[in-house]
């Protein structure tokens, strides 16, 4: 699985790259040059996500993914999350959020807990054309713990793939871009952060990927 995941970035950055470099690029006009240069990048940016996600993988497989816990303030986290990705999401989309008032302290690591998130949001962007994806939490006072979720009104998902979306390598849509680990490897991160990860999704009317870890008032 792995060699054919990186081939097929490498043979595009190896295939325009000699294209751009021959000699014979006289017949290149400047839209291809500059559509075979973005194909260039993007896959470039496919295999180095491709290699970390590798090498997390390995970490998990090892027991050496590590992580430094402390002590985080909720919304803080979340607002720094939904900033960083207001300035990134398509204009099609409108980007929503839902925030507790009860000022919530999770015990987290806070670039794990990040990753988890904007894996949920990158894939919300992967798969909704319009409407919005809203990035929200719900505080369950009694059970002490807090539902983190990235909702969106995206293609959804049928019953079977929701049953093997978080296995290694699966991925919902073949030609969408991406590795088919990034679930995989938060399902890790949620059980070391001694939480948890529930998905709920409709074709045709969206997905809700949530994060369940536990968390107290401030």
């Amino acid at each position: 699985n792995i060699s054919h995941e990186i081939r097929t970035p490498l043979n595009a950055i190896v295939g325009f790259s000699t294209l751009l470099a021959s000699p014979d690029d006289t017949d290149i006009t400047p839209e291809e040059k500059e559509q075979y240069i973005d194909t260039i990048n993007r896959n470039s940016e496919l295999l180095l996500k491709l290699i970390n996600d590798i090498l997390d993988l390995s970490r998990i497989e090892s027991g050496r993914m590590s992580f430094a816990f402390d002590d985080c303030s909720l919304n803080e986290l979340l607002e720094e999350i939904y900033q960083t990705h207001h300035l990134l999401m398509p204009s099609n989309i409108r980007f929503l959020k839902e925030f507790q008032e009860t000022e919530l302290i999770i015990h987290v690591d806070r670039f794990r807990f990040t990753q988890v998130i904007t894996n949920f949001i990158n894939n919300a962007v992967k798969f909704t054309t319009k409407g919005h994806i809203l990035l929200g939490a719900v505080y369950k006072k009694e059970e002490k713990e807090v539902h983190v979720f990235v909702e969106d009104t995206g293609k959804g998902m049928s019953e079977e793939a929701q049953k093997k979306v978080f296995e290694r390598f699966f991925k919902v849509d073949e030609f969408a871009q991406g590795t088919g680990l990034g679930l995989s490897i938060c399902q890790t991160i949620a059980e070391r952060l001694e939480g948890r990860i529930t998905l709920s999704s409709q074709e045709g009317k969206g997905s809700r990927f949530t994060l369940i870890i536990p968390c107290r008032p401030k």
